[in-house]
């Protein structure tokens, strides 16, 4: 049996005790978030080596590993239009060595897909990285140099006139509806595998136009055989100054750039979240990534995690608006 000199000193202990483990807990939590990173980070990308989005990836490892000190290591997870770097995210540790760098995919698969495997409750918006503008080309035989001119041709000759896109419930493809419905036209959709082989048949006349990001087409009008008629972008853009957005031509509805930003699983503490969204910033604003990023027909932009989310919440509504009202699915 205990004295009551031995129960006091019990009942202090247990009470310091438990006091050591309540103040312990938040610093022991400050510190994980003061000390991050102190291992290597994986920065999974959704598209295969070579291309605009894994360079970019590239650059934005490059530039965290030197300003942290650790590797950040590039890993593509391809397959299933991002799908399966999405749920490999949300299956990871929310301790911010997993982060991935999306294409607006993210969000057209919740809106097409019926089991994409995630849910945008299970991701942390970090940071745009990127604005990526889609380009309507035409071959230079087609008459038609404007798109009121194309459109006008959809009118006079119904059924004539295609547009190739990069698969169906793509953004090319998406776009393209959203302007059917608007200019009242219906001009037929010929889904291909990517750019490239949508490009060979415009030009050989096996469709009439195509979608495809704006770095694709830069490259193609120095070979004279293609004109750029319009963009999807929230603004002109500075190399091609002539080309107008589909804002401006009437077609808002349409008007859907894609995108490229930053992800971590929900529950990632705020101050890694915070750490990750300056850092980026400072990336992506060096001269040298700026120019690269730009090269490939992108405008690099970033955000705050709170601007991002807004951001997404916007995509979410636009490109849902889109799909419902065309009834657009995947089969």
């Amino acid at each position: 049996m205990k004295t009551p000199a031995l129960r006091s000193f019990s009942l202090v202990t247990s009470l310091a005790v438990a006091a050591g483990v309540m103040f312990a807990l938040p610093q022991t939590a400050a510190a994980q978030s003061g000390d991050f990173p102190s291992r290597p980070i994986k920065l999974m990308v959704a598209t295969a080596p070579g291309g605009s989005a894994d360079a970019t990836a590239r650059m934005i490892a490059d530039g965290l590993s030197q300003a942290w000190g650790q590797p950040v290591v590039v890993e593509n997870r391809t397959g299933a239009n991002g799908m399966i770097a999405a749920q490999a995210l949300v299956k990871a540790p929310a301790d911010g060595y997993t982060i991935y760098m999306s294409l607006s995919s993210i969000v057209q698969n919740l809106l097409l897909q019926p089991t994409p495997g995630y849910r945008m409750e299970e991701l942390t918006p970090v940071s745009m990285v990127a604005i990526l503008p889609i380009a309507l080309a035409a071959p230079v035989q087609l008459p038609a140099s404007s798109l009121a001119e194309l459109i006008a041709l959809a009118k006079q000759k119904p059924g004539s006139i295609s547009y190739g896109s990069y698969g169906v419930g793509s953004g090319a493809h998406i776009i393209g509806v959203a302007l059917n419905k608007k200019a009242g036209v219906d001009m037929t959709h010929i889904p291909y595998k990517g750019e490239t082989d949508s490009f060979s048949d415009m030009v050989n006349g096996r469709v009439s136009t195509a979608w495809g990001s704006v770095g694709f087409y830069a490259n193609q009008l120095a070979g004279g055989k293609v004109k750029l008629l319009a963009v999807a972008s929230p603004h002109r853009l500075k190399a091609f100054p002539n080309v107008p957005t589909l804002g401006e031509a009437g077609y808002a509805e349409a008007n859907l750039a894609g995108f490229t930003g930053l992800f971590l699983p929900a529950g990632t503490p705020p101050a890694i979240v915070s750490k990750y969204s300056q850092a980026v910033a400072k990336v992506l604003a060096a001269p040298d990534v700026q120019a690269k990023v730009v090269s490939f027909g992108w405008e690099p932009m970033t955000n705050t995690p709170e601007a991002f989310k807004k951001q997404l919440d916007d995509e979410m509504q636009k490109w849902s608006t889109v799909i419902r009202e065309n009834n657009i699915k995947l089969q």
